[in-house]
């Protein structure tokens, strides 16, 4: 058996990748830990392997940390259009209901603290509670809508996805070297 480590020395829980099937869905889910669920979201057009080092943490804090990726990223597949926050809310309530115990505290970061909240609306009964992070104002520049999924598509150069992260995310610019 493989053993993970973490920097100060304390024995990581084991991490895992499934599907969840549903429909014409497809949802891969990482996951980890044991004890009482929680789901992390990440924010628009990013992995939830963003969350890596905060899923390590809550799982060797003794809970179960269920990870979805959003439609379109890793092995996550579903209609992409004409689609709307319930349809995403479903995402993750099947992933609760498949690895959650019946119930989570669902997480969700910038653009998916709108899918935490669409959970809880949704499927009250699944949802123990809603925690939103560094969740968005609801009006925003249209530029800044504009650069966001340039941040993650990875048909572009590694400079204009680099920029485009800047941007949108720490307001910078990036200069060229030399």
């Amino acid at each position: 058996m493989d053993v993970t480590i973490s920097a100060n020395g304390s024995v990581l829980p084991e991490r895992r990748t499934e599907l969840v099937r549903y429909d014409d869905v497809q949802i891969e889910v990482v996951f980890e830990g044991n004890g009482p669920a929680v789901v992390l979201l990440p924010s628009l057009a990013r992995d939830s392997d963003d969350y890596d080092e905060v899923a390590e943490g809550l799982a060797a804090g003794g809970f179960r940390i269920l990870r979805p990726k959003p439609r379109g990223i890793g092995r996550s597949t579903g209609p992409m259009t004409k689609i709307t926050l319930h349809d995403f809310a479903r995402d993750i309530a099947e992933v609760v209901k498949a690895h959650g115990g019946g119930k989570a505290v669902v997480v969700g970061h910038a653009y998916g603290n709108w899918v935490a909240r669409m959970t809880a609306t949704d499927y009250p009964a699944l949802v123990r509670g809603v925690v939103i992070a560094a969740g968005p104002a609801k009006p925003y520049p249209p530029e800044l809508a504009a650069t966001v999924p340039k941040a993650g598509n990875l048909s572009l150069s590694d400079e204009e996805r680099l920029a485009a992260l800047h941007f949108a995310f720490f307001r910078a610019t990036i200069r060229p070297s030399g």
